[in-house]
């Protein structure tokens, strides 16, 4: 680990208080720097963690690095939740963390339209509040995530759309402002059923791909590897509380089922979240790998026997986890979107449905390191493989599980890369984010 030149941490010091500034050999660095969702972000190194607590704290903290990162005497890394489990995307060795957690504060508009959320707030947190006013926001759907891995905006227009995709590309985002629901009962909750089901789930979510329309019904499906045992799951709800409604019962009426493990009830949104944080743990050595693809019962049972044929080779890792998800993204879902403003991602109704494929390992020991990335990489570069060649391959890549060779921002499109290039000579003419902060998922330089 290197010191930082004098000059920088000057520059900290003239916009914190010594508390908010973590060196390392103190216990609060420690605490701080070891509290990511991956072992891969917490065996990072920074020579100093900023903790800002306020958007002028921050806004002033950019503004005293900023020479020194045009100067190529710093660089930082951003923290929001830390939930992005590849090393470098919201940490950095020999640099400066600013992490943003201590940014507080959800405020319910006069007319309970709207929610200001700090991005230092959990998702947990957020509904919580907005509960004992029965109200709800549609967002993240784990309880414990923080809110700024999730969505971003503001109001000028074409600065709104670059950071909904854009990611650390564009600057800092201090507070959200949502929009609220009425708390309703959901029915919902998790079923699993046994390994030999797969391909009746399989059937059964391309057909509600293809022809669903409840738009209050959402699922997400996997197969799961665990402690020497596989299992099939259904992730499902249905938002406007009908219990067993015809979108989801062929789900729920698949056989034979692992009753003792099935949660399927009536309850509310902060509860349902809450049940999806109990699915993993900060610290793990763990990471998401990801690819889109168009709705295939045929390519998707080649998927599952690859999956099988890579979990057969690493499945001896101490501690090994191993998950095969799907999740739909519907034409309704897509129209939807489009219909609220669109984002970067510009992905038209007209793709739909589509497959958000997630493949996520989980093991304890750093010796398995090297061969479970290279099994699940090579498992990952043959999915796409396959898919390209039956042309369902699609350029989406989800942001949230994306993985750090990926080329996230490219998937977007040519015309939506070009309008964020755009949209960063206005903002940010001297390149500051580009320069400065080097993790996560960059804008492409143009060819």
């Amino acid at each position: 680990m290197s010191r930082l030149p004098d000059t920088v941490l000057g520059a900290i010091a003239g916009v914190l208080e010594a508390s908010a500034i973590l060196q390392p050999d103190s216990a609060e660095y420690e605490q701080d720097n070891h509290s990511y969702f991956s072992a891969f972000e917490n065996e990072l190194d920074p020579s100093v963690i900023a903790k800002p607590n306020s958007a002028k704290q921050v806004q002033d903290l950019i503004k005293a690095l900023r020479p020194h990162i045009i100067a190529g005497s710093v660089q930082i890394a951003i923290r929001g939740s830390g939930q992005t489990p590849f090393a470098g995307s919201a940490n950095i060795d020999n640099g400066v963390t600013i992490d943003l957690r201590d940014l507080k504060g959800i405020t319910l508009s006069e007319d309970r339209s709207t929610v200001a959320i700090g991005v230092g707030e959990t998702w947990a947190n957020v509904y919580a509040e907005l509960e004992q006013q029965h109200l709800t926001t549609p967002c993240g759907r784990v309880a414990r995530l923080g809110v700024s891995e999730f969505i971003l905006g503001d109001e000028r227009a074409d600065l709104w759309i670059a950071l909904k995709g854009g990611l650390n590309n564009f600057g800092v985002v201090t507070c959200i402002k949502m929009k609220t629901i009425p708390s309703r009962n959901i029915w919902g909750g998790v079923t699993y059923y046994t390994p030999g089901t797969f391909s009746e789930l399989l059937k059964h979510a391309c057909d509600f791909a293809n022809n669903e329309t409840d738009e209050d019904a959402h699922i997400m499906c996997s197969a799961g590897y665990g402690f020497g045992h596989q299992a099939v799951s259904c992730v499902m709800y249905h938002t406007e509380g009908k219990e067993n409604p015809p979108a989801l019962r062929r789900f729920t009426s698949i056989e034979p089922q692992i009753e003792q493990m099935c949660t399927m009830r009536t309850s509310k949104h902060l509860e349902f979240t809450e049940e999806l944080s109990r699915f993993s743990n900060d610290g793990q050595r763990q990471y998401w790998a990801t690819i889109t693809i168009k709705p295939d019962i045929s390519l998707m049972e080649t998927f599952h026997d690859k999956w099988q044929e890579t979990l057969a080779t690493i499945k001896d890792a101490e501690g090994f986890i191993f998950s095969f998800g799907f999740h739909p993204l519907t034409k309704a879902l897509l129209e939807n979107s489009e219909k609220a403003g669109g984002n970067a991602m510009a992905i038209p109704p007209s793709d739909g449905p589509l497959f958000v494929i997630l493949i996520k390992p989980i093991w304890t020991q750093p010796r398995d390191d090297g061969r479970i990335f290279a099994a699940v990489g090579g498992l990952v570069d043959e999915l796409r493989r396959l898919a390209r060649e039956k042309g369902l391959l699609h350029r989406y890549i989800f942001t949230n599980y994306g993985y750090q060779k990926d080329d996230i921002i490219a998937g977007y499109g040519e015309k939506s890369v070009a309008r964020l290039r755009e949209t960063r000579r206005k903002y940010d003419p001297e390149d500051v984010f580009s320069r400065g902060v080097p993790g996560g998922f960059k804008l492409p330089n143009k060819s």
